[in-house]
C-alpha cells in the first residue's frame, strides 16, 4: 500500500467508517458537506486523493459538497470503473451538472451478468433518471432478471418515478406477488417468468391511468 493510499484509507475509515458500516448504512456525506474554511478545504484535498486512486466513494462525497471542480476526473474514471463503481460514479457527475446520458452506464450495468448487488445499486440509481430507455430497462429487469431484489428495486424505482403512491412496492399487492420469486431458492420456471411479465405489464397500466388522470 503506497503512503498515499494509506493516508485515504486511514482518513476514509475515521470520517466514513469502515467498509461494512458504509455497505450497511449508506456513506453519511452530511458531515463533510457541512465543513467549513480549513476543514472542507482538508476534507476536499482527501477526497481528491481518494478520487485519484480510484475510489468512487470519494465521488459521491464530493458531489455532495458540490465539488463541480472534479467532474473532468471523475469522467476520466468511469470508463474504466465497473459495477456499482460505475454507478456511484455516473450518479456523482449526474448531481453536479445532470446528464440524462449517464443513465446508459447505469442502464449496462442492470443488464450485465455482474452479481445480484451491482444491478440492484444500478435499478436504484435510475430512480434519478426520466429518460424512456432508462425506464425501458427498469421494466425490463421487472420481467427478465433471474433475482428477486433486483427485481423488486427495478419496480420500486419506476414507482417513484412516475410519483405512484405508495412509491413502496409492497404497497401494490398484486404487483408484489407477481415479482416475487420461487419459494426456497427454487430454481427458476418458465411460469415464473410469465409472472414477471405480468407484473411488468400490471406497472405499464398503473403508468398509463396515471397519465389519463
Amino acid at each position: 500500500m503506497t503512503d498515499d493510499a494509506g493516508r485515504w484509507r486511514a482518513w476514509k475509515e475515521e470520517t466514513f467508517g469502515n467498509d461494512y458500516m458504509i455497505w450497511h448504512d449508506g456513506l453519511y456525506t452530511a458531515g463533510v458537506a457541512s465543513l467549513t474554511g480549513e476543514q472542507r478545504e482538508a476534507a476536499l484535498t482527501l477526497l481528491r486523493l481518494g478520487l485519484s486512486l480510484g475510489d468512487a466513494h470519494a465521488a459521491e462525497a464530493l458531489a455532495a459538497m458540490g465539488d463541480a471542480s472534479t467532474v473532468g476526473s471523475m469522467r476520466a474514471k468511469l470508463d474504466e470503473a465497473q459495477g456499482t463503481e460505475q454507478v456511484r460514479l455516473a450518479l456523482a457527475i449526474h448531481e453536479l451538472g445532470p446528464d440524462p446520458s449517464l443513465a446508459r452506464y447505469l442502464i449496462d450495468v442492470l443488464q450485465s451478468p455482474l452479481h445480484w448487488s451491482h444491478r440492484i445499486d444500478a435499478a436504484m440509481g435510475l430512480r434519478r433518471f426520466a429518460g424512456a430507455d432508462d425506464e425501458e430497462a427498469l421494466l425490463q429487469a421487472v420481467a427478465e432478471d433471474p433475482d428477486y431484489l433486483v427485481r423488486y428495486h427495478a419496480a420500486e424505482s419506476l414507482l417513484i418515478r412516475w410519483d405512484l403512491q405508495p412509491t413502496e412496492l409492497t404497497g401494490h399487492p398484486e404487483i408484489f406477488a407477481r415479482v416475487c420469486g420461487p419459494k426456497d431458492d427454487a430454481p427458476l420456471e418458465p411460469a415464473d417468468f410469465v409472472r414477471f411479465r405480468e407484473a411488468r405489464a400490471m406497472l405499464e397500466r398503473l403508468r398509463d391511468d396515471r397519465g389519463r388522470g
